[in-house]
């Protein structure tokens, strides 16, 4: 659905010339992400006014898509698929922040570095929608490396004040392993099947 909205956008802009004929490709696909996004960004709001947690899922996106962006994992193949995941996804750390209770704050330590060692470890995880090169393998690496480390010291502070919302940050970061792990095993599967 969304590729024929984008199609409808692109032919328009390529009739009133504003975009040319030979790059409709890129300008369809470009424009499938976007209406992909902003279809996740209305459904994280709502999630967020649904759970009275907006604080709680605008914590969890500024820390979960700058490192996911760079450690990549697990895609869903179709823009449906990758948008039911993270509605799931965003409504579970809601479910999960809104029934913590203070002494469950011994975990973050727990979870960070679980999910450090798995991220530092296996990221980059490529998937076949999104292959890397070795020199993006390295530099993304790297960076996922460096935002997991600022994202934990954020946490760690929140942990020691006592913030409630510091669960946010440790959530992320298990999210994230998951999807690293679920990556791993999808592209494994990939290649066993590609091999026969």
């Amino acid at each position: 659905m969304l590729g024929r909205i984008a199609g409808k956008i692109v032919a328009w802009q390529i009739r009133k010339g504003i975009l040319a004929q030979e790059e409709t490709a890129v300008y369809q696909y470009a424009y499938e992400l976007l209406l992909n996004q902003v279809i996740n960004i209305f459904l994280a709001g709502l999630i967020a006014v649904l759970f009275r947690a907006p604080a709680a899922v605008a914590l969890f996106l500024l820390c979960y898509i700058p490192l996911r962006s760079f450690s990549g994992g697990y895609h869903a193949d179709t823009n449906l698929g990758c948008t039911v995941v993270s509605a799931l996804i965003i409504s579970i750390v809601c479910c999960i922040y809104n029934m913590i209770n203070g002494g469950c704050l011994i975990w973050y330590p727990v979870i960070y570095i679980g999910s450090g060692y798995i991220i530092n470890r296996y990221a980059p995880v490529q998937d076949h929608n999104k292959p890397l090169d070795d020199l993006e393998m390295s530099r993304y690496r790297k960076r996922s490396h460096v935002i997991w480390a600022a994202e934990v010291i954020l946490g760690c502070i929140l942990y020691y004040l006592g913030i409630r919302l510091g669960v946010i940050v440790a959530a992320s970061h298990m999210v994230l392993s998951v999807m690293l792990v679920i990556g791993i095993k999808k592209n494994q599967i990939k290649r066993r099947d590609s091999g026969r």
